[in-house]
């Protein structure tokens, strides 16, 4: 997996987190850091992205993606969105450093872009369950409404993308274990969606969630969560998931 595996954590200064020794960018306080998550949607799109793709990042925070895939030359333009202003302006901000052809917008899914067709959406909007959210930081300046499985903007993308609303688009997504991932794909299925997971990769859970092993443990029994435990560590898993509607 490209260099990018290497997700350093050093400040280069208060705003500034580096990917690898080549690519920064600017983030602020409301604004999520770039994680695992991130290294493997842009290793899954540097795989499929063809030439002349046009490419949205839906939920793109920081514009970490679509910055990412310009400065490699791998996209000639960068689309993105999001529902929220801070991320929206910090995107912009990272776009405007590299170039002038941006085109960002702010946007609950893809209703600012109706009129726009693109080749490849790259959906990063929040995947994992709701209760999480009172045990971890990751939303501490943002609510997750995500529901108590997590799954309920992901299965509102997928019912986009049956409806035909991203006009045959290529659609890659993540799909976390901290989320029903058996709802997810039970969704594929019984609407007859093909799909490809593209990696898998499981990581340790982070000490501010296992320490609320009550709350994971319940979770987990009503199959809104998963995760194992190895090595007296509890690990959990990101996959990438690919949808070809060609």
């Amino acid at each position: 997996m490209v260099g990018l595996i290497k997700l350093v954590t050093k400040y280069i200064n208060k705003n500034y987190k580096i990917l690898d020794n080549k690519f920064s960018i600017f983030l602020n306080k409301r604004i999520f850091e770039p994680n695992l998550t991130t290294i493997l949607l842009i290793d899954a799109a540097r795989k499929i992205i063809k030439k002349n793709d046009k490419v949205l990042d839906l939920g793109c925070g920081s514009g970490v993606i679509g910055c990412y895939l310009y400065k490699n030359k791998i996209i000639k333009y960068i689309y993105g969105s999001d529902i929220s202003k801070a991320a929206v302006n910090c995107s912009i901000y990272n776009s405007k450093k590299l170039t002038k052809n941006y085109d960002i917008r702010l946007s609950n899914s893809l209703n600012s872009w109706k009129n726009e067709r693109f080749n490849l959406i790259i959906n990063d909007i929040s995947g994992i369950s709701a209760k999480i959210n009172s045990i971890s930081k990751w939303f501490k300046f943002a609510p997750n409404q995500s529901g108590n499985d997590g799954t309920k903007f992901t299965i509102n993308i997928l019912k986009d993308f049956k409806n035909k609303k991203f006009k045959n688009a290529r659609l890659i997504f993540p799909v976390l274990g901290l989320s029903n991932r058996e709802k997810i794909i039970k969704f594929l299925k019984k609407n007859k969606i093909n799909f490809k997971i593209l990696s898998k990769k499981e990581w340790p859970l982070p000490k501010d969630l296992v320490k609320h092993q009550g709350i994971l443990k319940k979770l987990k029994s009503e199959k809104k969560i998963n995760y194992h435990e190895k090595f007296s560590i509890l690990f959990t898993t990101t996959e990438i998931f690919y949808l070809n509607n060609e």
